[in-house]
């Protein structure tokens, strides 16, 4: 009997704290890491601030893993999306295509993953999430060979070239883009991207 209110104990527990990243995640979505304060969460979750400190030690340490998760999920997302890819051109427009329609589909938690001033562990994260970018792009780059770029290089530059060009249109501060605005944004980035490659 002792055993099954450990399991049960344990079970609660994991579900509390995953609730408490769950608002968090929504929290961080509506106004970004800087709205996402302990206060702001409890009431998110419903639950007193104390409770979020018997889960987490401090607060960059909820939002860290909080954006661990959603920078995974983007990722695999990527990794998904060039691994269907057989040509050079095809990486390049297809990681331009998802990277750049799912940053204006969540725009603020765009913003927030990519460019928001954040705690020191939250951009280790996020030179992580960088660094697994140009890992993945860079494997399809070589899996599928054909171009005179190094792979890693060719990487980094798409990587690069996506999310400065994603700095305004993420600005929270400005009106939504224009579908004509992203469609002009996407043409000319694959245009870009393909040319670097030194693809037609």
């Amino acid at each position: 009997m002792a055993y099954r209110a450990t399991q049960r104990t344990r079970a609660n527990a994991e579900a509390r704290r995953a609730g408490i990243e769950r608002a968090a995640r929504h929290v961080i979505a509506r106004g970004g890491f800087a709205s996402a304060n302990v206060a702001a969460v409890a009431v998110e979750a419903d639950c007193s601030a104390g409770s979020i400190y018997t889960y987490f030690s401090n607060r960059d340490e909820l939002l860290r893993l909080v954006f661990a998760q959603a920078a995974g999920h983007e990722l695999d997302v990527i990794a998904g999306t060039v691994a269907e890819a057989s040509t050079a051109s095809e990486i390049a427009e297809s990681t331009v295509e998802v990277f750049v329609r799912r940053a204006v589909a969540g725009r603020r938690l765009a913003h927030a993953l990519l460019l928001e001033e954040v705690p020191e562990p939250v951009q280790s994260e996020r030179l992580r999430l960088r660094r697994g970018y140009v890992a993945v792009i860079g494997t399809a780059l070589d899996r599928v060979g054909g171009t005179q770029i190094p792979a890693e290089v060719a990487a980094r530059s798409i990587v690069g070239c996506v999310g400065e060009n994603l700095v305004d249109i993420l600005d929270p501060t400005t009106a939504n883009p224009s579908p004509a605005e992203i469609e002009t944004l996407v043409k000319a980035l694959i245009t870009f991207t393909r040319s670097a490659l030194g693809e037609p």
